[in-house]
């Protein structure tokens, strides 16, 4: 698209405007360019050349300024056209200008950019780590200062009261240097039970204080014998031996206050430091500390016919209806073409802790379930399933025969009204079962 005359005429005096800015952006970035590295030079060179080219032309325009009158520009479109094409041939320049300068920017970036580390300026296995125009060393134990040349040392310090310091106080030692503080006779250490005390030398400090040399007030009898009695600044204290409590150990503690049971069982102290732990029916061990659902044998009534046949649902039937998956049952439950979105559901109309399921193929036929999910809940459209120890869905083996009766134990109780088997694989076209759960109370 051609420019207008007059808007042309508008970018010229725009040009004319910013000729000193337009000398100052020059000369910057030739001064820029020339205290870059050698390797610039080309470039540098080039973009003088075309900076020369480039004023050269707003000079040639500015002297074809058109005479103005009162009225109009008497400007000839032809010339005006020859100046249009300058201005693209200008701003083809400053393009390239634009493109030269800043590559010029960026090898003068990386001509004074050095990796202060390259010399290896930190002594003595020190880390040294480039920080843009300096570097920081990170010194090894037993060294300081800015390139780790210096020995770390520490003071000796004094003497304690009633007490000596191995070297002679003030003196310098080096690094890792140990000293030993030692109380004077019928003192000790406070709040220890020795009469001496170690420190060493680290990073311009000792690893523990001066300590403080108190008389030694205790005597077999402070602690009542059970105990141990450490003198502390101005008095003693005792660290009773287990089973006693009180400031001089007399009074026998009961271990049951630490409920070693937990609420897995009931702790009856029998005397000094030893008690028994009455587990609840499904744990065992010392302090009821192991869960074994093999332990609970109480069914919650498939097989006895406390649950009601109306308490017995399914997803399906087929010859055999769901009230008859009872354990040992006759019949037993059956359904043709089983999937996996069938189920056999139990209310048990009540909370009750289940910790284990037994399962039955059909009484008379060879349909049996081989695998199966359990979900459970307090209502039946708000159900969850039990899960293994990765948090998965839990898939428990279920029968390979039709008569064997197979037990699984629950991962850990479960409470909840409603228990529904998740069909997972049968054998053959059928699905047949017969259940029982468990808990470990009537």
């Amino acid at each position: 698209m051609m420019i207008s005359p007059r808007l042309l005429w508008i970018l010229l005096m725009g040009y004319i405007t910013s000729k000193g800015v337009m000398s100052s952006f020059i000369d910057h970035y030739m001064s820029m360019s020339s205290s870059s590295n050698q390797t610039s030079s080309e470039e540098t060179l080039r973009a003088q050349m075309n900076l020369s080219h480039f004023a050269t032309d707003i000079e040639s325009i500015l002297a074809e300024k058109p005479r103005e009158t009162s009225h109009r520009c008497a400007c000839d479109s032809t010339k005006f056209a020859q100046i249009h094409t300058k201005f693209e041939k200008i701003n083809e320049t400053l393009t390239d200008i634009t493109a030269k300068l800043e590559s010029l920017n960026e090898l003068h970036y990386y001509a004074t950019k050095v990796d202060q580390c390259n010399h290896m300026p930190c002594k003595n296995g020190g880390t040294c780590i480039n920080d843009g125009n300096s570097y920081i060393c990170n010194c090894t134990d037993g060294y300081e200062g800015h390139d780790c040349t210096s020995t770390v040392h520490c003071v000796v310090p004094p003497a304690p009261n009633n007490g000596t310091v191995s070297q002679p106080s003030g003196q310098l030692v080096p690094y890792n240097t140990s000293i030993t503080y030692r109380c004077n006779d019928k003192y000790l250490v406070a709040f220890e039970v020795h009469n001496f005390l170690v420190a060493v030398c680290r990073q311009n400090k000792w690893t523990r204080y001066t300590p403080v040399c108190v008389f030694d007030d205790c005597n077999p009898d402070s602690c009542s014998g059970r105990g141990t009695c450490i003198n502390q600044i101005g008095r003693t204290i005792c660290e009773c031996d287990e089973g006693y409590e009180g400031s001089d150990c007399s009074v026998q503690s009961n271990p049951c206050d630490l409920f070693p049971c937990g609420e897995r069982g009931v702790c009856i102290w029998n005397g000094g430091t030893s008690y028994t732990c009455r587990c609840l029916v499904e744990f065992r061990g010392y302090d009821c500390e192991t869960y074994d659902a093999n332990l609970c044998a109480h069914t919650v009534g498939m097989e006895d016919g406390r649950v009601e046949d109306g308490d017995i649902s399914a997803s399906r039937s087929s010859n055999h209806p769901s009230y008859r998956a009872r354990l040992h049952n006759s019949y037993g439950w059956e359904i043709y073409s089983a999937n996996i979105y069938d189920w056999l559901q139990v209310d048990l109309k009540k909370n009750t802790t289940v910790v284990a399921v037994a399962s039955q193929g059909s009484a008379s036929r060879s349909h049996y379930v081989r695998s199966y999910k359990i979900a459970y809940g307090f209502a039946p459209n708000a159900l969850q399933i039990i899960k293994d120890s990765n948090g998965e869905d839990l898939i428990f083996q279920g029968n390979s025969n039709h008569n064997t009766v197979v037990r699984n134990n629950f991962p850990s109780p479960v409470t909840a009204r409603y228990f529904r088997i998740l069909l997972q694989s049968w054998n053959g076209n059928y699905g047949g079962l017969r259940l029982e759960y468990y808990s470990c109370y009537p």
